[in-house]
């Protein structure tokens, strides 16, 4: 297995998948809405407050209770799944709704499909010969920053086995910027969690626990604080495809490593800063 995946990319090939996603692009059914709406009520002013006054004197105005700007910016923002299908290329990809700022909007939102369908490129699907195959997830979306994660299948013709697919996507809503590792912490004290024994994976039975654990042991603190250095969006120069993603979730951050295919071509990591 390579340790690092660095290879150059093509503007121009990305640049096609992206074209062809707008001759191609249709969704299967109607977008699944992730609705923030809440109900709010001013409460009813009471006998004192709308009685007439006794004197010249002007009453104190009493302001009624209303929702703050920020509540009501949240409950306008939602996010719908749309799909980009191109051949055997099937990549579903989030877009924003509701934000005031309909410039930065339509700046996030072509990054996120952007972001989104660079994996086919990453990965160097062939939509005639290869099955690639992304299911998208929002988990989290507020005022602040939405986070998208992708899951699924790539298949190239004639392997004998399909490769997991894990990828993530965290975008700050205010200035339309990519959130990554480097942003929630540091690659080189992750990597030094991932060697320690206090380490924790997410999602793993004993038995594949002792294999992550194991195969961890073949790599050096400054190889991982290599991989990690690469992660996330935006891709940096000379890597065609970052080696981890990470996210935040309910303070704890998230983040990943590959592995050989047999131990599960990835696994996550799980690091809880409130008890480090």
């Amino acid at each position: 297995m390579n340790k690092k995946v660095i290879l150059g990319i093509s503007a121009a090939a990305v640049a096609a998948v992206i074209a062809g996603a707008g001759a191609a692009l249709m969704t299967s059914a109607p977008p699944e809405k992730i609705d923030l709406s809440s109900t709010y009520t001013t409460p009813a002013p009471s006998e004192e407050e709308t009685a007439p006054p006794e004197t010249t004197t002007p009453p104190e105005t009493t302001m009624p209770e209303t929702t703050s700007q920020a509540e009501e910016d949240v409950s306008k923002i939602s996010a719908s799944i749309e799909t980009y299908t191109l051949g055997k290329i099937s990549i579903e990809y989030p877009q924003v709704e509701g934000l005031s700022d309909e410039a930065l909007q339509t700046t996030i939102n072509d990054t996120l499909r952007y972001n989104a369908l660079s994996a086919s490129v990453g990965y160097k699907a062939d939509e005639s010969k290869d099955t690639f195959s992304i299911k998208c997830q929002v988990v989290s979306i507020d005022r602040r920053s939405l986070t998208a994660l992708y899951t699924g299948l790539f298949t190239p013709e004639g392997a004998a086995y399909s490769t997991n697919v894990f990828y993530s996507n965290t975008m700050d809503l205010r200035d339309g910027s990519n959130l990554g590792l480097n942003d929630f912490t540091d690659s080189y004290t992750m990597a030094g969690y991932v060697l320690s024994s206090d380490v924790t994976f997410s999602g793993l039975t004993d038995e594949q626990t002792a294999a992550a654990l194991a195969y961890r042991e073949t790599l050096t603190i400054e190889e991982f604080t290599d991989i990690f250095n690469q992660a996330d969006f935006p891709r940096q120069t000379g890597v065609q495809w970052p080696p981890s993603f990470s996210y935040e979730k309910q303070g704890s951050i998230f983040f990943t490593f590959p592995v050989p295919h047999e131990l599960g071509d990835y696994v996550t990591v799980r690091f809880d800063p409130s008890t480090k």
